[in-house]
C-alpha cells in the first residue's frame, strides 16, 4: 500500500507534534486557516506562543529544509497575527512569541530548529 502527499504530511505531523510535546510544548491549535495561509501548529511553553512549520521532503533533511522560503516566513508570520487579533486573550497568557522548524526525511531523522526565524519585513 502507497500513501499520498498529503498522507505523508499528515504523518509527519503527527510525529513532529509528538516530539514536540515530549520536549514540553503544548498543542493548541492544529492546521489553522486564515486568509494569509496556514500554521501546521500552534503551541505553548511556558510563556511563549510558537508558530511550528513542518516540513517533510524525501532524500537528506536538507532538502527539507531548503523549502522553507522567505514568502513562507512571511505568510506564517501574517498567520500568526491574524491569529492573535483574533485571539486576544493569547497575547496576554503568552507575551512571547517564535517560530520554530521541524523537519523530516525519509531517513526518519527528526530535526527541531527552536526560534528558526525572527520576525522579517513587515506584517500583512
Amino acid at each position: 500500500m502507497t500513501i499520498n502527499a498529503d498522507q505523508k504530511g499528515r504523518l509527519a505531523e503527527e510525529k513532529a507534534r509528538l516530539f514536540l510535546e515530549n520536549k514540553g510544548y503544548k498543542t493548541a491549535f492544529h492546521r489553522y486557516k486564515t486568509p494569509y495561509g496556514e500554521i501546521d501548529f500552534l503551541m505553548t511553553k511556558e510563556k511563549t506562543l510558537i508558530a511550528v512549520e513542518v516540513k517533510y521532503r524525501n532524500g537528506p533533511v536538507s532538502n527539507a529544509a531548503a523549502s522553507i522560503t522567505l514568502y513562507q516566513k512571511q505568510r506564517i508570520q501574517n498567520a500568526l497575527l491574524h491569529f492573535l487579533q483574533g485571539q486576544p486573550s493569547y497575547a496576554v497568557e503568552y507575551p512571547f512569541i517564535q517560530f520554530d522548524v521541524v523537519l523530516l526525511c525519509s531517513s526518519k531523522a527528526i530535526v527541531h530548529i527552536p526560534n528558526a526565524w525572527q520576525i522579517e519585513g513587515e506584517f500583512l
